[in-house]
């Protein structure tokens, strides 16, 4: 299991009473409207409403927030990783953000990018 739902962090984007992530929380905290979540995930405009535990919907929030785990024990602070994770383009990926790697399902490619420089290399 990865370190983001095993750490506090992701008790922050809980849905209440579940074992389910938040489309709201996640949506607040990243500064998308919850109907822009359900584009990125690829599912039905009313799925983050009507049915947040469906899988794919699930599992694009948790690559969100894998990478959103890494970015704040880098900066330190959630709002400032979510703003870099929407804002900062990333030469290593053509200039991409890792926003936008994680929609096109890029992951592990950004973890480990990003890792990359916890270990002291120059990605």
């Amino acid at each position: 299991m990865n370190a983001v739902l095993q750490g506090p962090l992701s008790e922050r984007f809980r849905e209440p009473n579940t074992p389910f992530l938040s489309p709201d929380r996640v949506a607040e905290t990243f500064g998308f409207q919850v109907q822009e979540i359900a584009e990125r995930a690829h599912v039905h405009r009313n799925t983050p409403r009507a049915r947040p535990q469906a899988q794919q919907l699930q599992k694009y929030l948790q690559d969100l927030l894998r990478v959103l785990s890494v970015t704040v024990e880098m900066t330190g602070d959630v709002q400032r990783a979510a703003f870099l994770m929407r804002n900062e383009p990333l030469r290593a990926f053509d200039r991409k953000t890792a926003d936008t790697l994680v929609r096109e399902g890029r992951t592990d490619d950004v973890i480990a990018y990003l890792e990359s420089f916890a270990g002291g290399a120059v990605g």
